[in-house]
Order: C-alpha cells, then structure tokens, then sequence
C-alpha cells in the first residue's frame, strides 16, 4: 500500500532557547550539558534526521533500530525493550525530562509516545539509579522535544496513510519572539490494525486510535529567572475481541494520559544556580468485555498517578560541575485486581560530581539515598573515569549499582484466572487471601510470605574503547557486565480447592547479562556513510550455571532420539528472550544533489520464550524460535530546496513469524512529501 506524506516546517540548528549550540551534546546522563564523545559512559544519541529517515512514527519505530536494543512483546501484548540483556522494567523513559508512567507487567508501550515533536532521543545504557532512582537499574531513554533559535512562527504538518487502513497526521505549531517561546503539536493515528492467521476469527492487533496534545512553553522573566511549563493529553481507542472457552467475546479498551509539569530557574551568578521543578502525572486504562448477547463479561481498570516535586542546585568552579538535588515523590495506583489502593511515598537526595584530573582524566562520581515509605533505604552509587590515550583513542571505564522497588502488582495483585484455574496474590496480601481460603493444601510454609519483598539489586560495570584514526572514521568498543540479585518472580506456593494453583512472589535468584557492543562508522564527505553494530550477549541464572559446575543433575528430552540427556554447561543456553547474536548495518549514500538512498538490515539470532521439554530451564534441547533479518530501504529526491519526496519500503524481505511475533505485521511500501516554510 501507497503512503503519502505531507510536512510544513523550518530547517533549523539543534539548540534551545538558553543554552548554547547543542548538536552532539547530551543532557540526560549527567543532568548537565556535555558533549558526547567526553562522557566515559555509553551513550547514543539518535538525532531527528535518523527519525525522519524512515518515516518513524512512533518510539518503537526508532529506538529498535539501534544495537543491542530489542523490542520485546508482553504478557498484555504491548512493547518493552530490552538492552543489555535486561528487561523492560529496568528502563527509565522519560520525556524532556519527566517519568512516563503507566507500566503493565513492568512495560511501558513503545506504541503510545510519538515521535513528530522530537528533536533527539538520548540514550543510556548501564544503571542511572545514582540520578535517576528506581526502574532505572538498566539504563534510561530520554526524548528532547524540538526547539526553536529564530523569531517568528513556524507551522508543521504531516499526512499519512500506509497499509491496513493507517493514517496518521500532525500538527505543530512553534513561536519565538524574544525571550517567550511556545510550541504546541497534537498528533493522530488510526489503524484498523492487521491479522497473522487467516485460519482464526481474531485479529493479530484489533483496530485502534490515538492522538497526543504536547505544549511547552519558556519565558525569561529577566536575566536570572527563566519558567518552563510543559504538558501533554494523549487518548487512545481500541475494540476488544477475544475467547473464552469458545464463546467470542467484544467490547473496548479505552487510555487515557495526562502530565504537567513547570519549573523555575533562578542563575544566581555564572557559576550557581537553582531549579525548581513539580511535576504531575496520570495514565488511566479501562477495558471491557460482552458476550454476544450484551451481557458484561469482564471489566477491568488501571489508574496510576505520580506528583513529584525536586530541587536542584548546580555549582562551577575551575573546570569542576557539580549538582545536588532532593526531592519527593507520591504515588498511588487503583485497580480492579488489587485488594486495597496501595499509596507509595518516597524521599530522596542525590549528589554528582564531575571533573577532570591532571587535565585528562574525566571523571564522574555520584550518589542517591532513597527513602520509600514500604521498603529499606537503598544508597545508589556511580564512577565512570574516561581517559585518553592519545588524541585518538580514549579508554572509558564506569562502574555503578542500581535497583527497583517491587512494583505494585507484586505486593498486592489479587488476580483469578478461572479459564485457566490459577490465582496470583501479591506479597503483601497473600497470607490473609490464603487464610480466607478453605481445603488450601499448603507448598510453601506460609511464614515465609510474612517479610516483606526486598527491592533487586544490580551491580554493573561497563570498559569502553573509543578509537577515531579519522575525521570520516571511527570505533567504539563496549564490554559490559550486569548482576542483578534478589530477583522478583512468582512461584507456586499452595493448592486450593479443585487443586487450583496458587502462586505469589519472591526473591529468587541472581541473574547476569554480558557481552560485547561494537559500533564502527564510516563516511566520505558528501558522498555516503556506513555504519555497523554488534551485540554479543551471554544471559544465564547463576544458580543454574552454579548447580551444573557442581555436578547437580539436569535432564532433558531429546526430540529426536526420545532419550533423557544429562546436561552439561554447554547444553544450558541461558535466560528466555534473550538472543546471543544482534546486528544492525546501515547505508546512506548521497547519489547527487538532490537524491539520497537509506538501507537498514537489522539481524536477531535464535530464542526461545519458554521452557519446552520440562525441566524448567533453557537448553539446547527446547525448542526455539529461528533467528531472522529485517531490511528496511527508502530513496528521498529534493524537488527544490524546500521540497522533497520519499519512497521505500519496510521489512522487505516480507517476514513474519504469526505463532511467535506478532508485532511483525510482513512488508509495507511508503511514499513521502515534505515541504519546508516558515
């Protein structure tokens, strides 16, 4: 299917209204400005032209074409991503600065933030709980909204319509005039979504629409206090239709989001300044079901609301940036399967220093104290050192902890799954749902659901190797080692009547992710660039690999010959989902003046997301899902020098995999038209 696209904007440099020239800069791993290639941490930043390349739409458009990070689908169906081998719970996404909230199953849906307004996205990988708290024990993601350099207004608007009925337009509105500045943008989509399997009544992804409402506004009230507020309205539509025991079930699921935030910056001089910033959010989900004859089946909500409230400092002083920060955070969640609307409070402080050393050495050194009101006080820490070898080549090293708070689903979930015959009650509520209960044969002694659950633990260390033997040329090594303790699952810990299974949550286990990241570009001025990355990734339970060193028995099937086989280390391959070999290359090649060509393949190795021959563990007698490649490619012609057009196609190849993929909808074709004015 044929897309068309039109856009009405303003070419303009990357920088913001009281900073200086940012392009290359990023803010979010230090919450102060420094250039790129001077952090000792690994950090990409992905730019507004990449996201235009390929016509992207969404977050998960852009951010799962870079390496070592995959998009991973849910229990609930919606995206997560996966970097360093870690879950999506471990990520922190934030925009201009500010948590985005709403997680199911500890996700957040890619799919619900759009990316018209962005400027860049400035990824992180290894903890950032040393600034950032919890669910950022893995690395954070934040997204920069456009900005504006020149006086005057600037409209831009976009029109799409792709295949499956997709349309998907833009409005964005911007005006400077001195020191005020305000940009609003809203943003549809619609899609009658798209169906995998012929063979059934359902479809892959039900047919649904969105759109989001962002507005930010600056303001110098004088040369020392500059406002910014920022809020953004996102609502989504979509039909449910699903079975149950044969019976065909309709009705909707309905999201809506909302956030506000303002704060006020007073410069005190050029080496001291003050921030004050309160924000507030709230993402609500209500679903239901009928049966055929409009009789209510299932009715389902979620409503999550976040208020914080920080303070920062920031002080300069012969080459030494440091800042302090304190602040609050409230929140609270009510949903249907809870058995109380739990609140959360939580006090923290923090504190980073960096500077350089006998005029090298860069070094950055952090901290956190968090004070929740449910759990004990967890102190966050963080040293990354980044010293040059020569004028090209850089040696980078960072080592740092993090940690996440069990989540709210795991202290008081109180779910029943009676199609299945299951229940899952969290932590906290376990011991009296499970007294209340009559004929509950007991697995797990009840006393050790009395102490509370602790929060996981990470310990993760990254060395990194810069190498730039040229302008047009340059390498990028990163070793990276992640150990999380006290990891949070569910296990069975009683039957009850009709010996339906009862489980609930505990710390478990410790599990480790490592591996290699290798980044290499290459480009000849004006003419083309070629860029390819690589993730080698080993992630495994270390009680498993513990267990089978000692010679602790572990049997498996094999398929073909129907025998049970001992394993050994090598037979054990690790965590589910998990691929050990990723792979991006990309090609822009400027073919004349006015004609340019963009070529993505993308490469996942085999996985496997369950256990399949009984032994609780990933081996190499399970069965797995065949790894696969994806090529996306688009050619853009410059009609003029404020317009273009664009054609391309997406997943060439056509694949799809209905059984185990279903955020893989096969090929689509594209065609693009922008116009640039002020």
């Amino acid at each position: 299917m044929l897309l068309t696209y039109f856009s009405f904007s303003q070419n303009q440099k990357d920088t913001v209204i009281f900073d200086r020239n940012l392009q290359e800069v990023t803010i979010t791993a230090t919450k102060t400005s420094k250039f790129i290639n001077e952090l000792p941490i690994p950090v990409t930043i992905i730019l507004e032209k990449e996201v235009q390349e390929f016509s992207a739409s969404k977050l998960y458009d852009v951010i799962t074409k870079q390496t070592g990070i995959v998009s991973v689908t849910t229990k609930t169906g919606t995206e997560g991503l996966q970097m360093q081998g870690l879950d999506a719970s471990y990520t922190t996404i934030l925009i201009d600065g500010f948590p985005v909230i709403g997680r199911l199953f500890g996700a957040l849906d890619l799919n619900r933030i759009s990316v018209s307004d962005i400027e860049k996205i400035e990824v992180i990988k290894g903890p950032f709980s040393s600034l950032y708290g919890s669910n950022a024990l893995g690395g954070v993601i934040n997204l920069i909204s456009k900005k504006q350099i020149d006086d005057g207004p600037i409209i831009n608007t976009s029109l799409k319509h792709a295949s499956h009925n997709t349309t998907h337009s833009s409005l964005i509105y911007k005006y400077k005039e001195g020191s005020f500045q305000i940009s609003n943008s809203i943003d549809y989509y619609n899609t009658d979504g798209y169906d995998l399997i012929d063979s059934d009544v359902l479809s892959t992804v039900n047919p649904y629409s969105n759109y989001t409402f962002r507005s930010n506004l600056k303001y110098a009230l004088s040369d020392k206090l500059l406002l910014n507020t920022n809020g953004h309205y996102y609502k989504q539509e979509q039909i449910n239709i699903t079975t149950d025991s044969s019976v065909l079930l309709k009705g909707e699921s309905n999201i809506k989001e909302w956030s506000f935030g303002t704060s006020a910056k007073y410069l005190m001089n050029s080496n001291f300044n003050q921030q004050l910033e309160i924000y507030k959010t709230n993402y609500r989900a209500d679903e239901f079901l009928n049966t055929e004859d409009g009789v209510l089946y299932e009715d389902n909500y979620f409503d999550h609301t976040l208020l914080q409230t920080e303070m920062k400092s920031y002080f300069t002083y012969k080459g030494l940036n440091s800042i302090v920060g304190f602040g609050i955070t409230k929140e609270e969640l009510f949903r249907r399967d809870f058995s109380n609307n739990p609140e959360q409070d939580l006090k923290f402080i923090y504190g980073q220093l960096d500077a350089t050393a006998f005029n090298k050495v860069n070094i950055i050194l952090g901290s956190r104290y968090d004070n929740y009101t449910n759990y004990t006080p967890v102190v966050s820490n963080k040293l990354a050192l980044g010293f040059p070898l020569t004028n090209k080549i850089q040696i980078n090293g960072s080592v740092g902890t993090g940690f996440k708070t069990p989540d709210f689903r795991q202290q008081y979930f109180d779910f029943t799954n009676s199609t299945i015959g299951y229940i899952v009650l969290g932590r906290d509520v376990a011991v009296d749902r499970l007294g209340d209960m009559q004929n509950v044969q007991e697995i797990v002694p009840f006393s050790e659901l009395r102490s509370p659950l602790r929060s996981e633990t990470s310990l993760n260390i990254n060395i990194g190797l810069r190498y730039n033997p040229s302008d047009n040329f340059s390498f990028d090594f990163n070793f990276f080692n992640n150990k999380v303790n006290d990891l949070i699952e569910w296990k069975l810990v009683a039957t009850g009547k009709n010996n339906i299974n009862i489980y609930s949550y505990f710390n478990v286990n410790q599990v480790e992710t490592k591996g290699l990241e290798f980044n290499t570009t290459y480009k000849k001025k004006n003419t083309w660039e070629i860029k390819f990355g690589y993730q080698l990734l080993y992630a495994y339970d270390t009680e498993i690999v513990r267990n089978i060193k000692n010679e602790t028995s572990y049997f498996a099937r094999d398929a073909e010959t129907l025998t049970s086989v001992n394993l050994n280390k090598d037979d054990y391959f690790g965590l589910f989902n998990r691929s050990r070999h990723m792979g991006t290359a990309k090609l822009n090649y400027h073919l004349n003046d006015k004609t340019d060509l963009n070529a993505m393949l993308t490469y996942r190795s085999k996985y496997a997301l369950s256990d399949s021959n009984g032994n609780d563990i990933l081996d190499a007698y399970d069965k797995f899902i065949d790894g696969y490649s994806l090529c996306d490619i688009g050619i853009t012609y410059q009609i003029s020098a404020l317009k273009s057009c664009q054609i391309g196609v997406k997943n060439m190849f056509g694949f799809t995999n209905p059984e185990y993929i279903s955020n893989i909808a096969g090929r689509l074709y594209y065609m693009n038209f922008k116009i640039n004015f002020k």
